[in-house]
């Protein structure tokens, strides 16, 4: 009984240092990841800007405007009426707490970084419309090119000659 406990110890010691040493073993692959923004133009971006740019193309400003909650009471108003006549009076008690609620939240603020972010934003298609450059997705991966218009159109007029492309033109009738 002790010889068949000690040859099932010695069989998992052995299996432990097997994984030991499979884990430890040191790996000559490294993973290679693109940059996320791509930019082939000779514009220069501030640091806030490349930041930003970075997020990528379905990042979304979470921006309200300044009297959101002045119009959403009359945009529920509309809303309420349609409803049958018995449910309207809890449902304005309802939502006359909530406005209460969300005024107490906001108060009508707009933090600092939000604006500061829909300020760069505009930074960023201000240079882009002087230098008449755009911004592009990548054929691969999550990256986004930057580039100028005309070598952009270049580019993809010259994708649609090699794929036999017929471009359309928009007062075709």
């Amino acid at each position: 009984m002790n010889q068949e406990l000690g040859r099932k110890y010695r069989t998992i010691d052995i299996k432990l240092k097997k994984l030991v040493h499979m884990q430890t073993k040191n790996s000559d692959y490294q993973v290679h990841f693109y940059p996320r923004v791509i930019n082939k133009t000779d514009i220069t971006f501030t640091k806030d800007e490349l930041s930003h740019l970075n997020k990528g193309l379905k990042y979304n400003l979470n921006f309200k405007h300044k009297k959101w909650i002045k119009t959403l009471a009359p945009e529920a108003e509309t809303a309420i009426t349609q409803l049958p006549i018995f449910e309207q009076d809890y449902l304005r008690y309802q939502f006359a707490q909530d406005i209460k609620q969300l005024y107490k939240q906001h108060k009508d603020k707009h933090t600092y970084n939000t604006i500061h972010m829909k300020e760069t934003i505009n930074k960023i298609k201000d240079i882009l419309t002087t230098n008449k450059a755009l911004i592009s997705k990548a054929n691969k991966g999550n990256s986004i090119i930057i580039t100028y218009q005309d070598e952009y159109h270049k580019a993809t007029s010259l994708r649609n000659f090699r794929e036999n492309l017929e471009a359309i033109s928009m007062n075709a009738k």
